[in-house]
């Protein structure tokens, strides 16, 4: 398809896409060039009385202006807002009027004649950026003399509108606005606010930026005394800054009201451009000085729920201050726990401290805050665990789950204390125990073996936790294991000399000794793994306690070990076939 025929294509497909309410006519719009067809057709939009229209109206300005013969739908729109009074219409079209305008720093040098030197200087220029009315012209063949089409260069990064007219559209942009501070105050805040919130922080980005955004002065520091507002531009006055600029808005009494207050709120955590909400922050804590503002809790939600970590904080504050918290649900307090930013994170866990007791969160809660990464919400979970009373096995099953807790810093303490509730000789369970030896945390894994070697530890002397740590693949518990199986191994039959009480079982430093050959070899070794064997054989009582050892035996990567390992299994099934079960439920890779 040619150029022209293309070109004539495209009205009919923007005539088809707006009936049909297809999400392709923004961008077709924009590719038609026609200014007259453009006018027309803008005409029958701005009048369109379907919600989807207005929202294609929107969405169109969020497009910068560089379409060339786009001139004649920016007028109309601004032109039927003005007159229908749409405010929000009028705040997007201010938004696009201010971030037309962006100016470069430039620098000169210049020549002093007096003292001779060369000094530098910088300098607010305006890029040549205009685009043409349209893209082509008419010209004549220099040679033949016959009228040519000639096509039109586009300047890069182009804009619609010479330079006096987006000066003339911001001023006359924020006078709709000014005529409203004076004549519907109460409806200001709410309107202005709707273009405070449509900023980004890409318009924003350069201190040239704020000072060409010309509405947006006069909106937030219209009173400063740090800014001289000209005819078409706003300069620091000398020995200023931006960072002289503080919250000066213009109609400040506007603000100064309940609704006001309300819609500074809202403000904060809507805005996208941080300049924006940093205003609005020192707004709303200049009018809570002198009027009485409703923290409601959903809305102190989106605060603590905000990327930027100067919201959170601030949601943070009002938190602390706010009424009314101990009636919130505990859902609440639980969304708000999982806040990101740590300072925030300490004033809500203070507060849940203050306001909320621990019998409102149940088990599963209190875990659920115990196992959590960040420091202070860990603590808190830790503290509530504490203040409850677990006795029931369900209660215990859930207990175990603190093994995956994520906290360094309450780690230690907390796999302490969960132990010391597991491990009770009245209801000791294997499977609630092992998790905290396996646990990715180290702190965790360092408070398991403290308890392991605490005075009465009734897993001390089990032989089926000590072969299944000798599988454990972290070298902090390993080094500790080796060292602690080769002081029990040397322990004589009838007496223990380890940091714990006497223990009465003599198969203690057998069962070492097996559990030590896995990482040292030695004779003593395959003796043990013997006397192992004879010892199922001759006591079935202890088969589920000795199994795992010989299991462990067999594993080994020392082929002296495995065999005797091997053997022993044979020699117990051999005697006791009735043990073939519990060979298959701890060897299952063994073929009997």
């Amino acid at each position: 398809m040619s150029a022209a025929t293309d070109d004539r294509a495209l009205p009919l497909l923007v005539e088809e896409y707006f009936n049909a309410e297809d999400e392709r006519f923004v961008e077709t719009l924009r590719q038609i060039h026609s200014p007259k067809f453009l006018a027309g057709f803008t005409d029958r939009w701005k009048k369109d009385p379907r919600p989807w229209a207005r929202r294609q109206i929107f969405l169109y300005l969020q497009h910068p202006l560089d379409r060339p013969g786009h001139q004649p739908v920016i007028r109309r729109l601004f032109k039927n807002a003005e007159e229908n009074k749409d405010d929000d219409l009028m705040a997007a079209l201010m938004v696009v009027f201010d971030c037309v305008v962006r100016r470069t720093l430039q620098k000169k040098y210049r020549w002093d004649f007096e003292s001779r030197t060369q000094y530098e200087e910088e300098k607010l220029v305006t890029p040549r950026n205009v685009l043409p009315r349209e893209t082509t012209t008419t010209a004549r063949n220099p040679f033949t003399g016959k009228p040519i089409i000639v096509t039109l260069r586009q300047p890069r990064g182009g804009r619609l509108f010479r330079y006096h007219t987006r000066y003339y559209l911001r001023r006359r942009a924020w006078r709709y606005f000014r005529r409203m501070g004076f004549q519907r105050a109460e409806s200001y805040p709410a309107a202005v606010a709707s273009a405070l919130i449509r900023y980004q922080d890409a318009d924003l980005a350069k201190g040239e930026n704020i000072l060409d955004s010309w509405s947006l002065l006069h909106i937030c520091f219209g009173q400063s005394n740090a800014l001289e507002f000209q005819a078409s531009h706003v300069q620091l006055k000398d020995g200023r800054g931006l960072g002289d600029l503080s919250a000066a808005p213009q109609f400040p009494k506007a603000w100064r009201t309940p609704n006001g207050a309300e819609v500074l709120f809202s403000t904060v955590w809507q805005a996208q451009a941080r300049l924006v909400r940093v205003w609005a922050l020192q707004m709303f804590g200049q009018v809570r000085q002198t009027v009485a503002v409703d923290l409601q809790p959903d809305k102190l939600l989106k605060l603590l729920d905000h990327d930027d970590a100067e919201v959170q904080q601030f949601g943070a504050e009002l938190l602390a201050s706010a009424t009314g918290m101990e009636k919130m649900p505990v859902s609440f307090w639980l969304q708000l726990l999982k806040t990101k930013n740590l300072t925030a994170l300490q004033t809500i866990c203070d507060v849940v401290s203050k306001h909320v007791s621990a019998d409102r969160f149940d088990l599963a809660q209190c875990i659920e805050l115990a196992c959590a990464t960040a420091t202070p919400v860990a603590r808190l979970g830790l503290g509530f665990l504490k203040a409850r009373t677990v006795s029931t096995p369900a209660d215990r099953a859930l207990l175990a789950r603190v093994a995956n807790a994520k906290c360094s810093a309450a780690g230690r303490e907390l796999a302490g204390w969960a132990l010391a509730i597991l491990g009770r000789r009245d209801g000791f369970s294997l499977d609630f125990v092992q998790p905290f030896f396996d646990s990715l945390l180290f702190e965790i894994r360092g408070g398991a073996w403290m308890w392991l070697m605490s005075p009465d530890c009734p897993a001390y002397n089990d032989p089926v936790l000590w072969s299944r740590l000798t599988e454990t693949p972290f070298d902090d518990i390993r080094l500790k294991l080796v060292d602690h199986l080769e002081r029990r191994s040397k322990l004589s039959s009838s007496s223990s000399t380890s940091v714990t009480s006497a223990s009465p079982d003599p198969l203690v430093p057998v069962w070492s000794s097996v559990l030590l050959g896995v990482h040292r070899g030695g004779r003593q070794k395959l003796k043990a793994v013997r006397q192992i064997g004879a010892a199922l054989t001759a006591d079935p009582s202890r088969t589920e306690q000795l199994l795992p050892v010989l299991a462990v035996a067999v594993r080994s990567v020392r082929r002296p070990e495995a065999r005797a390992g091997l053997a022993a299994i044979v020699s117990a099934l051999e005697s006791r076939p009735e043990l073939t079960d519990l060979v298959k439920k701890h060897l299952p890779e063994l073929s009997l």
